[in-house]
């Protein structure tokens, strides 16, 4: 199964996925590091001209890298990171893994997403920075897509595991 952790920056997608892929041993991929291995791509977000055609370039290269991963590693399981802020990359990626997909949003308030945007900025290189943080908030799309809501606010890792396993039920 893949499990599509998405939301808006800060919400805790990575940290979260890299959390269960640990507990129940798992992969896990971060999609942003798409962005950090390619230098257009990663121009053209930081620099407002990330439109539709980018977008759907992003989730093309997002799907043979999932293909890749889970043909290479012969992995059950599967944590994917990525903020799918477009309904139509969405569908597109539930569609190519048919039956396949699980999509959990990860919710957080604008404010403190803002606050781990800013202290992760701080820790290392990222991709998202606070215009990018602004876009990507603004462009994301109501999901009609089937998926579950994980809440991430003030709680611990186990707490965060439990709402995981709670949500696969």
């Amino acid at each position: 199964m893949i499990y599509v952790l998405f939301g808006p920056p800060g919400v805790g997608k990575t940290y979260i996925g890299g959390l269960i892929a640990e507990k129940k041993n798992w992969h896990f991929f971060d999609a942003d590091t798409i962005y950090l291995n390619d230098d257009k791509l990663r121009y053209l977000l930081a620099n407002g001209k990330y439109d539709q055609s980018v977008r759907d370039r992003f989730v093309k290269k997002l799907i043979m890298t999932v293909q890749h991963m889970l043909s290479e590693n012969e992995c059950k399981d599967l944590v994917i990171a990525e903020a799918f802020t477009k309904e139509k990359n969405r569908a597109e990626f539930m569609k190519y893994f048919d039956g396949q997909v699980s999509y959990i949003m990860v919710h957080a308030s604008r404010d403190l997403a803002y606050k781990r945007m800013r202290a992760r900025m701080k820790k290392e290189e990222h991709v998202v920075d606070e215009g990018v943080f602004d876009f990507v908030w603004d462009e994301f799309e109501t999901p009609k897509i089937p998926y579950k809501t994980l809440r991430n606010t003030n709680k611990t890792d186990g707490e965060i595991c439990e709402d995981f396993n709670n949500l696969l039920e």
